[in-house]
């Protein structure tokens, strides 16, 4: 396995629907954002991962809106946040939730045809993909629910489904599996 988890783990990502894209990497998120609850910021990376699941349900606002969470002149982004993580594993934590909000938002830009992208998102690809799941692996104890969520979305919202994705289900898959 090389760093990054393995190449068929990112075909099988690629082969997930968009929504279940987002999904895996929303959720894994979800599970280690409580890691950074005593850093300066928490409150920016929890209300940016809210916002991105509501773009999520609803799509009814702009890829601009959530981008203001990634970056944004004041400082009070996820990006500044992460770079002044005071020790490695809170740092890991940021970059995975940096790479969740920067795929939501490369998937809010595309669902808008939006041809011009911020650097930032422009950027957004496999290696971000990577990214997030090697550092989800270094700070999250039960490194086996990425496989299994990953399973669980490829069962139910491969590429091309149009079936929408069922987000109390999700929940309720991985519960369970925390809780084996």
């Amino acid at each position: 396995m090389y760093e990054g988890g393995s190449p068929n783990r990112i075909n099988r990502f690629n082969n997930l629907s968009k929504d279940a894209k987002v999904v895996y990497l929303l959720s894994l998120s979800n599970l280690i954002i409580n890691k950074i609850s005593e850093s300066k910021g928490f409150e920016v990376a929890v209300e940016s991962l809210e916002k991105a699941w509501e773009w999520l349900k609803l799509k009814d606002f702009d890829a601009d809106s959530l981008y203001v969470y990634l970056e944004n002149i004041d400082e009070t982004d996820i990006m500044t946040y992460m770079q002044l993580a005071d020790d490695k594993d809170n740092e890991k934590v940021w970059i995975c939730i940096g790479n969740a909000l920067a795929y939501t938002i490369w998937e809010a830009y595309q669902y808008e045809k939006e041809k011009y992208l911020p650097q930032t998102i422009e950027s957004v690809d496999y290696q971000t993909v990577e990214s997030f799941i090697t550092n989800f692996e270094k700070v999250y104890e039960n490194n086996s629910i990425s496989d299994k969520l990953l399973h669980f979305l490829e069962e139910n919202y491969p590429k091309n489904a149009d079936k929408r994705v069922d987000l109390i289900s999700i929940k309720t898959f991985i519960d369970e599996s925390i809780e084996k």
